[in-house]
C-alpha cells in the first residue's frame, strides 16, 4: 500500500517497519535505564569496614595475647626490652587494623597522615597521664629509652660472673656501704639508687605492659572513629596495671625500710 502526498510516495509497510524499529529501540533503552538505575537501590550499601561486626572482646583478647608475648622473659632478653616492646606494640596495632580491613594488603596504612599523628598523640597523652599518678611521678622527665637501658644494664650487671661471685661470698652489702660514702654527692648515683633499688624488674615490666595496653586501646579507638564515625573504647587493663605497679612499689619500700 502506498500513500501519495503531492510528489512524495510513502510505502505504508516501510513506514510501519521504521516506526516499529524506533519503538522497539525505545523500549530496550528504557529497560536498560530502569535496570541501571533501580539495581543499585536494592543493593546493600557497602560499609567502609570490610568486617560487619568488630567484637570488642576480641580486641581485648588481642591485647592480652600481646601481654603474654611480652612477658616471655627469654624472648624479651634475646631481642631487648625496648626493641621487643616496639615489636609487640606494632604487631598489636596491625592486628587490630586487620580486624577493620581484613582484605587490605596493608591495613595499618589505611589511616591518613593526620589520623596517624593523632594516634601517636593519643598514646603519648595517655602515657603522660599515667606518669602523673602517685608513685610514678619519679619517672617524669625520664625517657622510655633511659628506663629500658637501666633495666637492661641491671640485668647485665646481675648476670656478670664477678657480681654473682660477690653475691655468693656476701660481699655485696660491704660494697654497697662503701659506694654509698663515695657517691653521696653524685646525682647519678642517687638516681640509680632510687630507680634500680626501689623499683623492681616487675614494675618496669608492667610499665611496658601499660604501653602495650595504651597502644591497643587508642588504635581501636581511632579506627572505630574512622569507620563508624564514633570513638569506641575497650578495656586494656591500664588501671589494673597501675594498681599492680603501686602495690609493687609499696612492697619494695617496706623491704627497704627493714
Amino acid at each position: 500500500m502506498t500513500w501519495n502526498i503531492g510528489n512524495i510516495s510513502i510505502d505504508v509497510g516501510v513506514l510501519i517497519a521504521f516506526l516499529s524499529g524506533i519503538f522497539f529501540c525505545f523500549i530496550v533503552l528504557s529497560l536498560w535505564y530502569a535496570i541501571s538505575v533501580l539495581q543499585p537501590l536494592h543493593k546493600p550499601k557497602r560499609k567502609a569496614v570490610q568486617e560487619a561486626d568488630i567484637d570488642e572482646k576480641e580486641i581485648e583478647w588481642l591485647i592480652k595475647d600481646a601481654h603474654e608475648a611480652f612477658k616471655n622473659k627469654e624472648k624479651r632478653d634475646e631481642v631487648g626490652f625496648g626493641k621487643y616492646l616496639i615489636q609487640i606494640s606494632t604487631e598489636l596495632s596491625n592486628d587490630i587494623a586487620t580486624k577493620f580491613y581484613p582484605r587490605s594488603k596493608y591495613p595499618y596504612l589505611e589511616l591518613t597522615i593526620d589520623e596517624t599523628l593523632d594516634l601517636l598523640k593519643y598514646i603519648s597523652d595517655r602515657f603522660k597521664e599515667i606518669m602523673n599518678k602517685p608513685f610514678l611521678k619519679l619517672f617524669r622527665g625520664i625517657t622510655l629509652r633511659q628506663l629500658m637501658t637501666l633495666n637492661e644494664t641491671k640485668e647485665k650487671i646481675d648476670n656478670n660472673p664477678i657480681v654473682k661471685t660477690s653475691n655468693k661470698l656476701h660481699l655485696t652489702k660491704v660494697f654497697k656501704n662503701t659506694m654509698t660514702v663515695l657517691n653521696a654527692v653524685n646525682p647519678v648515683y642517687w638516681f640509680r639508687k632510687v630507680v634500680i633499688d626501689n623499683v623492681t624488674n616487675a614494675v618496669i615490666l608492667k610499665l611496658g605492659l601499660v604501653v602495650i595496653s595504651l597502644t591497643g586501646e587508642e588504635t581501636y579507638k581511632i579506627y572505630s572513629k574512622k569507620v563508624f564515625n564514633e570513638e569506641r573504647e575497650v578495656d586494656g587493663g591500664v588501671n589494673e596495671l597501675y594498681q599492680a605497679i603501686e602495690k609493687e612499689i609499696k612492697e619494695e619500700n617496706k623491704l627497704e625500710e627493714k
